[in-house]
């Protein structure tokens, strides 16, 4: 850029050449049709994710506070559902933070203008996003990772003592930092070329060695968790005489539920990114599927571990039941003895006669 002056613009960011270099060589062999075609699956995946991420967040917050609200809801099994689910709001904050001004960006550039508050023209700020989501994605991964641990040793130990929560503090919280920052100091001193928001550092080795290694050796490790829990379940199923199509049901039942506790499906993610000259139906599965996978995999945890959840039901009927005879005093008059019985056979929850979790 030539100011008026005839002097040449200093402190220019040349990113957005080296982005649209990396465009050409990605979409060398692609018609204009399949270009049309690509750009506009991956505009709707996003849309479709970023509408995911606030229902994700949405979900995870009303479930936290009923955790946090209803006393007789805390136990072990609980603490750790509520710091996955801390992750997982944090992660999912950053996201649609990132999503929105993203948008906002791509709003702008049809306008004919750019956004010059955009996160990703603020290189600091922009760095800044990227670490926290990083240490948000590994958060959510450690803690998903303490689920199976928990899960395989509650089924597989005979006596289970008290978690040490300690060590899953430290796995969960403590442990992650010590990545993103070595990840963050090597991206520091070796990506000068990264200008900006480190555009394509998810490319660079320093990523895989820091980031996506820990995080799929995590992922890894609950599959091995997963197939044991199944194992388990199906050895005491045999042993209660059950038939073979009742086994299978209630284990790939038991499978489904797991899949969004334990993060496996995230294993889908090593699978190279579609070109745009690849099959259409491999572009559109890819984008719309993973995602949806990605984006609202904070929502089935939420329904899953707490909407459904029995006694999280029971609990959330006692109160409204309670709310509702302080205000109707007739209707609490009339129904003393049918009150009085719900209340017996609610309490069978609380005190651990029905399983807590199907």
């Amino acid at each position: 850029m030539c100011e008026s002056d005839g002097s040449w613009e200093e402190g220019l960011n040349y990113q957005q050449c080296f982005k649209t270099l990396d465009e050409r060589s990605f979409t060398r062999n692609a018609t204009e049709e399949q270009l049309q075609f690509y750009n506009s699956v991956i505009n709707g995946a996003k849309l479709m994710e970023l509408i995911g991420l606030f229902l994700s967040w949405t979900g995870l917050m009303v479930a936290l506070f009923i955790f946090y609200y209803f006393r007789n809801l805390r136990c072990h099994r609980t603490k750790i559902h509520q710091h996955l689910f801390f992750a997982f709001i944090f992660r999912l904050t950053i996201e649609i933070i990132l999503g929105v001004d993203r948008f906002n960006s791509k709003l702008a550039s049809k306008q004919g203008y750019e956004s010059q508050h955009s996160i990703h023209n603020v290189a600091p700020l922009c760095k800044t996003f990227e670490v926290l989501r990083e240490y948000t994605r590994i958060c959510t991964f450690a803690w998903m990772f303490i689920e199976g641990i928990y899960l395989n040793t509650l089924l597989s130990s005979a006596v289970f003592g008290t978690p040490k929560f300690i060590l899953f503090y430290v796995i969960g919280w403590a442990i992650p930092i010590s990545f993103v920052i070595a990840w963050a100091i090597v991206m520091d001193l070796t990506a000068a070329k990264l200008s900006g928001c480190w555009h394509g550092h998810v490319d660079s080795i320093w990523y895989w060695v820091f980031i996506e290694i820990p995080r799929n050796l995590m992922l890894v490790a609950n599959v091995l968790f997963l197939f044991n829990i199944i194992r388990v379940l199906v050895t005491k199923l045999r042993e209660s005489n059950t038939s073979d199509t009742q086994q299978v049901r209630k284990a790939l039942k038991a499978a489904i539920v797991l899949l969004p506790l334990l993060g496996i499906a995230n294993l889908v993610w090593l699978i190279p990114r579609p070109k745009p000259d690849d099959e259409k139906s491999f572009i559109l599965i890819y984008h719309y599927l993973f995602l949806f996978l990605d984006a609202y995999q904070g929502f089935f945890v939420a329904v899953l571990y707490c909407f459904v959840n029995a006694e999280v039901r029971a609990t959330l009927r006692r109160k409204w039941n309670a709310w509702r005879n302080t205000r109707s005093p007739h209707h609490h008059r009339g129904h003393s003895i049918v009150t009085t019985a719900t209340d017996i056979r609610m309490s069978l929850f609380d005190n651990g006669h029905v399983p807590a979790e199907t």
